[in-house]
């Protein structure tokens, strides 16, 4: 994973702002299930090159700090602070390594623990995200290869920029393929398939309380802009899913 986010951290950067799905939708969502941060730390694991670290700290969080295993996204990232200085602490790391820096308010995990490729490994990203909170604290996640919608296998998807194939029949473990794409850059990914079941034991092994989860929803912005109709069939079945659980 690292060297593969390396290799197209730019191009990420291009694609995740300018698709229109990850704006409305994408952004959307996650940023609501966040809620207030006003004067919170949160921790932003898998920040990638900073989107949300940055748009967290905009909207009055008063420390943020940000981890994520490639070089390439953190120095994007980095570059990002030091252009328009926010006070954002970045940390190259895995963060199944990264073991105890702090006790935050809120964790964030866009997109992180669709990587784990045991579920062992889930297991000890959910530690991390447990660790570092403080009692109460919040953490909020969105998952690609969803298991609550099975990852569609056709060209419905490719107005909103992206395509995804998986195997037939998707078992726990298998990858999930996403191409993502805009008029000038494209990317591919692969993210791990694992059940409602699976995550639930993770976090609750953890440590966390119960899950709760969330379907994607859209922007009224989005909705104005497109129409009901361009939405339906992602709403119908949707890429990514987000989830929140606290810790007891």
């Amino acid at each position: 994973m690292p060297t593969a986010y390396d290799d197209i951290s730019l191009a990420y950067q291009v694609v995740h702002g300018e698709l229109t799905v990850k704006k409305h939708a994408e952004e959307f969502t996650y940023l609501n299930l966040l809620g207030d941060v006003q004067g919170k730390t949160v921790l932003d694991l898998a920040c990638g090159e900073g989107r949300f670290s940055r748009t967290i700290k905009r909207q009055g969080a008063r420390q943020v700090v940000g981890v994520d295993i490639s070089a390439g996204m953190i120095e994007l990232a980095r570059q990002a602070e030091k252009q328009r200085p926010l006070g954002i602490s970045y940390i190259h790391s895995d963060v199944a390594a990264l073991g105890t820096i702090g006790s935050f308010d809120m964790v964030s995990a866009a997109f992180l623990f669709n990587y784990a490729a045991s579920k062992e490994a889930l297991l000890a990203l959910c530690r991390t995200a447990y660790n570092n909170l403080k009692a109460g604290g919040q953490l909020v996640a969105s998952i690609n290869a969803t298991p609550l919608f099975p990852p569609r296998n056709d060209q419905a998807t490719r107005k909103y920029g992206y395509l995804v194939h998986s195997p037939s029949p998707l078992h726990e473990g298998d990858a999930v393929e996403y191409a993502f794409f805009t008029g000038s850059h494209a990317i591919r990914l692969f993210n791990v398939h694992w059940s409602r079941a699976t995550y639930e034991w993770a976090l609750r092994e953890a440590g966390f309380g119960a899950c709760r989860w969330q379907s994607p929803t859209v922007s009224q912005q989005g909705l104005e802009q497109h129409g009901d109709e361009f939405w339906r069939d992602f709403l119908r079945e949707p890429n990514f899913i987000c989830l929140g659980a606290c810790r007891t």
